[in-house]
């Protein structure tokens, strides 16, 4: 019978290999590049439901149409059509929302599923000012953002009745 043995050197440089391809593997994929933008949204659609079971509780279900300016250093998808689909429940104009945004871009898609909190105040001279933040997660890629992953978070405000601004940043890579 025929039996092999390893000296430490060949030891040591077979563990080096399997570690470093690990390693190299994992930071390929983990590679996640830092993006940023700010959309600009009317409702397109809109239905509001008082519940009736507490003063002031209403669900909305919405649609909204906009663009998207990106505005970090790397572009992500820059003057892109945004589509956000809404829900809320909300009390007296505080409480969850979640959707879904797509931006589109010639053939190009990336979706991603948010939630958040909105806050509305009343402003001295009795006008309602409401904001909202959240986080988001990239759930579906067409184009070259097949198989997007990634997440970020997203801050916004209303700047009249129907129209609101979202400022986000997050990151993804593509695999």
């Amino acid at each position: 019978m025929f039996r092999f043995k390893m000296n430490t050197l060949t030891k040591f440089v077979i563990c080096f290999v399997l570690v470093y391809s690990v390693v190299s593997l994992d930071a390929i994929a983990q590679q996640m590049t830092k993006i940023s933008g700010k959309m600009t949204c009317a409702y397109a659609d809109r239905k509001a439901f008082e519940s009736g079971y507490a003063e002031g509780h209403s669900l909305s279900l919405a649609e909204s149409d906009g663009i998207n300016i990106s505005t970090g250093a790397n572009v992500f998808m820059d003057g892109a059509q945004v589509v956000n689909f809404s829900f809320a429940d909300l009390v007296k104009g505080n409480g969850p929302h979640q959707g879904y945004v797509k931006l589109l871009k010639k053939d190009d898609v990336a979706i991603s599923k948010w939630q958040g909190e909105i806050t509305t105040i009343m402003s001295d001279g009795g006008t309602p000012l409401t904001t909202f933040d959240g986080t988001f997660s990239y759930v579906k890629g067409l184009g070259k953002f097949n198989n997007i992953q990634g997440k970020g978070t997203f801050r916004g405000k209303f700047i009249s009745q129907n129209i609101y601004t979202v400022e986000w940043e997050g990151e993804y890579s593509v695999q």
